[in-house]
């Protein structure tokens, strides 16, 4: 394994180089990197998961679309062992993530607007639906779960780093990210590659408790320390962001995951950050207590101006929901948006899939929800501490979920690709956990 890191590492700069060139060069360029991805996936199906991993937080849609697409290509051009494929597929968190995409589907063709509709699921949901698929049927092996951890753990430094030296270098980031009354001190907020800095920290909170598994996992004192470097840095690019919401979600999943490794470590956390306290520079410590008055703050308060209209809309609309497209979403929230308060969605994952599918649609989000935990705590029951890396790799997972969802409370976690892409492959890792534990149990019964 440690031979291996020197090489993503490479491929991780190579691919950063060519998300930036990529926009010199134009479709030329995304030929040659298509290529190059369909060659390493041929000679080694698991490297072509690595580089998905590596490239996530890189590459632009247009291109992770066609590395999904070519190793869905590649499933088909070449031997695949279907038992095994068929026996990963099993298990109940897939079924839940099947049905959840199901009543999107039927929310799409059931929407006045069934072509815009059905372009938003093919294009988001039913591609994020393919590589949750990719990913549950080939990461069969635990040499090839860790590697891919290792990678998105790896590019997520990377953009960290990217987004760390943004801070320095940017004079000012949009006024509509900071409210100047508030924060006065604060003129800047780090986004690295994604579009906004409540995206990127989005994506950061489901890495970073796989990051601080994989500290504990590590069995040498090189890699221990290196995981922790990345922490580290990853930690300073999620503070960088001044996401309020990122901040509270990472709190509650990384409490929780100390919590299954150590009573211990959670009590050393609590006390580092009560004494961290006294050093948070001004803008950090006004930005944490802007948490506790929500109504003076307008990003806050204009989330609490919209969700009234989303009650109203639930109420009218709870059994079907309005439709999925946001020109329906639009011309209806008209007929209940508070004066002044004009939004493309709700900033909550619950509430949006309320309005647009109904009750069947919120119902089946929370089960989903249900079975991603339930699948890790079973795991964790079938591994019984018997391998170390599927033990921390489903506490780690139980930590992202947790961060994601409490985030999905305050913001639409689906909104953008990247993010999209990531929720769908932390449901994927739970899902190989279980799947490896269960493989494990039979063959010692055997």
């Amino acid at each position: 394994m440690t031979k291996t890191r020197p090489m993503m590492l490479l491929v991780a700069v190579a691919l950063l180089a060519i998300g930036i060139i990529q926009y010199k060069v134009g479709m030329a360029g995304e030929f040659v990197l298509m290529g190059a991805f369909l060659a390493i996936t041929l000679y080694r199906t698991e490297y072509g998961l690595y580089l998905i991993a590596l490239s996530l937080p890189i590459l632009t849609y247009r291109p992770l679309l066609a590395l999904i697409l070519l190793f869905v290509l590649v499933l088909f051009v070449t031997a695949q062992n279907y038992e095994k494929l068929k026996a990963n597929l099993k298990n109940h968190l897939n079924l839940a993530v099947f049905l959840f995409l199901a009543i999107l589907l039927i929310t799409a063709l059931t929407s006045v607007n069934v072509i815009e509709s059905l372009k938003q699921f093919m294009l988001y949901y039913f591609i994020s639906f393919l590589l949750y698929l990719l990913l549950v049927m080939k990461l069969d092996t635990r040499e090839t779960l860790y590697r891919f951890i290792v990678c998105l753990v790896l590019s997520a430094s990377l953009v960290s780093l990217y987004g760390v030296y943004q801070y320095f270098t940017l004079q000012y980031t949009s006024a509509a990210w900071v409210d100047a009354s508030q924060n006065p001190g604060l003129s800047k907020r780090i986004f690295a590659t994604f579009e906004n800095p409540n995206l990127f920290v989005q994506y950061l909170i489901m890495i970073l408790p796989l990051n601080f598994a994989l500290i504990f996992y590590s069995k040498s004192l090189g890699n221990r320390v290196l995981f922790a470097l990345q922490f580290a840095l990853i930690s300073l690019a999620v503070v960088l962001t001044f996401s309020r919401s990122g901040w509270v979600a990472l709190f509650l999943g990384l409490g929780i995951l100390a919590t299954m490794i150590s009573r211990r470590l959670l009590v050393v956390g609590l006390i580092v950050a009560a004494v961290s306290v006294n050093f948070l520079p001004d803008t950090i410590m006004t930005r944490i207590l802007s948490i506790f008055s929500p109504q003076t703050d307008s990003s806050s308060a204009y989330r609490l101006e919209m969700w009234p209209s989303a009650f109203a809309m639930i109420r009218d609309f709870w059994v079907t929901g309005i439709g999925s497209d946001l020109t329906t979403f639009k011309k209806v929230y008209t007929d209940y948006m508070m004066p002044g308060v004009r939004i493309n969605h709700f900033h909550n994952i619950y509430l949006m899939n309320f309005v647009t599918g109904g009750i069947l649609a919120i119902l089946l989000l929370l089960y989903m929800f249900y079975q991603s935990l339930r699948t890790a705590i079973v795991s964790l029951f079938m591994n019984d501490k018997k391998d170390k890396l599927l033990s921390y790799m489903a506490k780690a997972g139980i930590g992202s979920l947790i961060a994601i969802a409490s985030a999905g409370m305050f913001e639409d976690v689906w909104h953008q690709y990247r993010v999209d892409f990531m929720f769908w492959i932390l449901l994927a890792i739970l899902s190989v956990v279980y799947n490896l534990a269960r493989a494990r149990k039979e063959q010692v019964q055997e």
